[in-house]
């Protein structure tokens, strides 16, 4: 995920500003002052002045489908590796002035010069994590544990939510079939997508940012 911004905090409440700055992001990125946690965007504003505009989607698709079809402008977006680099090719994105991003000098070298953004002129690393299975003991049996198949378990039809990302569907596919997770093969690729097929009998739908609503149930 990127962002271009920063948040910083003073002691004085700063001027009233006519600046409104739009934020395209997933939902769940950022706190919102619920259960007691911090409110981020009105934050901001105190501290800075400056409005926030933030907007949601759910998948990576939906944000592409959005700014591709025009009539919306974002000052920020928060898109996957995966997608900036579709971004950058059709030039849908703007190089950053890093003048307004002086803390990027503090980010490890590691997460820089990507093969998305090798040049690193128009996204700034914001998170990265790893990829899991989110289970309730109460209902899924230890035994089944331990593999990506329990996602093809029949023992568990309609149960079972799966990512509404190609790029992690297609992601745990492939390390299940024992392939590459970048693998460009594409017998692999077609035996990747055979076997996401093979799964849609048994899953009660495709999600992103719901799975936290629904695994509360």
């Amino acid at each position: 995920m990127v962002l271009s911004g920063a948040i910083g905090v003073f002691a004085e409440e700063a001027p009233k500003s006519d600046i409104t700055i739009n934020v395209f992001s997933w939902g769940q990125y950022i706190s919102d002052g619920t259960d007691d946690a911090i409110d981020v965007n009105k934050a901001f504003t105190e501290a800075t002045g400056i409005k926030v505009n933030y907007v949601t989607f759910d998948s990576n698709e939906s944000l592409y489908t959005k700014l591709k079809a025009g009539g919306s402008s974002y000052d920020v977006i928060i898109p996957s590796d995966y997608m900036i680099g579709r971004l950058i090719a059709e030039n849908m994105l703007l190089p950053l002035n890093f003048d307004n991003i002086p803390n990027y000098k503090l980010i490890d070298e590691a997460h820089k010069n990507k093969e998305y953004d090798p040049d690193n002129k128009y996204s700034v690393p914001y998170a990265w994590g790893t990829t899991g299975i989110i289970y309730n003991s109460k209902f899924v049996d230890e035994a089944d544990i331990g593999s990506w198949d329990l996602l093809w378990n029949s023992k568990y039809k309609g149960k079972i939510l799966m990512f509404d990302n190609p790029r992690d569907a297609f992601g745990v596919a492939e390390f299940l079939l024992g392939y590459d997770l970048n693998t460009t093969d594409a017998a692999q690729l077609k035996a990747a997508a055979d076997k996401l097929s093979e799964q849609k009998p048994v899953l009660q739908g495709y999600v992103m940012d719901q799975i936290y609503s629904q695994m509360q149930h």
